[in-house]
């Protein structure tokens, strides 16, 4: 009796003793992540992005931090060196977008604290990009980037809206409402004057507006004064077509009928707006970005070959256009400030397909990873 009791206790022993092995070895080998949100806590877009990031990373089992760049470089900067100097020890991964003018101070920063970066959008000139090189080349810890083609994403809009102009029976007399100074506004402006020399339109003028939804509703008014005749705003953002959208109502016009608007960004307003034939149409998706960076981290530590960084250190992807002809379809998906109705162990499986980095259309990943019934969304009425 006793030898078994010996027995039991030393096997309850060995019990416990495994348990604590395999919980020490699950704290070992869980994935510690910071995402640098670009922004203040407050911006429509970025606000989406975070809480997007969150989401996947709680799906897949990853711990996240957010701080904040406050939207300068030099804030962003200080934040990175704060956070370092405050911990214990150093997460596993970064996720940032590399600031124009400080890129390689922050990549020599983060070289320093030995950690893996993956990096969002492309936001660098040609020659503050050679100075930090491609991702694995000069930093060995740069395993990769996430980035939308800009570009593209100007033209699709244009285009869509000089389409439902003509429809409309009416000549494209365009203005344009960009963002900052910046590349990333260059490249979408570009994609404006693209589509309107293939559809012949007429562009009056392209106005900065840094963003913001109060200077876009100033230099709507002013455009309309100037040039009356305008029947198109193609806008970079939602949160500014929203802002032209109030001037034009404010002067008695009909926002979807007189003047045909679009903005970048599926912003949960824009959606609603578009089902109320306001905004005529949003080019969006890149919302995701951060999600995709954690589907690529969770890819790498669990050995899945095919991850969304396409051969090994890019993800280069085509933003979707939602508009009067799909709003219905989708609009219970995307009119969330979230994305709790995607199941984000399904859209990683999608994303780690072979090939499937560049060949995936936006809308039939969500669709595919979507929990709810995508079709049932078309009960949903305009208003």
């Amino acid at each position: 009796m006793k030898t078994l009791r010996v027995f039991v206790l030393m096997t309850l022993v060995s019990l416990i003793m495994t348990h604590y092995v395999m919980a020490q070895d699950g704290i070992q080998k869980s994935v510690n992540v910071v995402m640098v949100n670009p922004s203040i806590k407050a911006d429509p877009f970025w606000h989406k992005t975070e809480i997007i990031t969150q989401q996947a990373a709680k799906a897949l089992n990853i711990n996240l931090d957010i701080i904040y760049g406050d939207g300068t470089r030099f804030f962003q900067f200080e934040a990175l060196k704060s956070y370092f100097k405050n911990i214990e020890h150093s997460p596993d991964y970064i996720i940032l977008i590399n600031y124009p003018g400080n890129a390689k101070q922050t990549m020599d920063f983060l070289k320093q604290q030995n950690v893996k970066i993956i990096t969002l959008e492309q936001t660098l000139s040609p020659e503050e990009q050679a100075q930090i090189g491609s991702p694995g080349e000069l930093y060995k810890g740069w395993l990769g980037e996430i980035y939308f083609d800009n570009e593209n994403a100007g033209y699709i809009l244009a285009s869509n809206l000089l389409e439902q102009a003509k429809v409309a029976k009416k000549k494209p007399l365009v203005a344009g409402i960009s963002g900052h100074f910046g590349s990333e506004s260059t490249l979408r402006n570009n994609g404006l004057l693209a589509a309107i020399k293939e559809h012949n339109a007429e562009l009056t003028q392209i106005v900065h507006a840094g963003w913001s939804a109060e200077d876009a509703y100033h230099k709507t008014l002013k455009l309309l004064q100037r040039y009356p005749n305008i029947n198109v705003i193609w806008s970079a953002s939602d949160h500014m077509a929203l802002g032209v959208i109030k001037a034009i109502e404010e002067l008695g016009l009909e926002a979807g009928k007189d003047i045909l608007i679009g903005g970048f960004d599926w912003m949960s307003n824009a959606i609603e707006s578009i089902n109320q034939k306001k905004l005529s149409a949003s080019v969006g998706g890149h919302f995701l970005m951060g999600a995709i960076a954690i589907i690529a981290i969770y890819d790498v530590k669990n050995g899945i070959p095919h991850h969304p960084l396409a051969n090994s250190t890019h993800n280069s992807f085509n933003l979707a256009l939602i508009n009067s002809g799909n709003v219905n379809k989708y609009y219970d998906l995307l009119v969330l400030d979230d994305l709790k109705h995607i199941d984000f162990k399904k859209l990683a499986s999608l994303y780690s397909r072979e090939g499937a980095v560049n060949t995936f259309n936006l809308l039939e990943m969500l669709e595919a990873s979507s929990t709810i019934n995508i079709q049932g969304s078309l009960k949903k009425k305009s208003k």
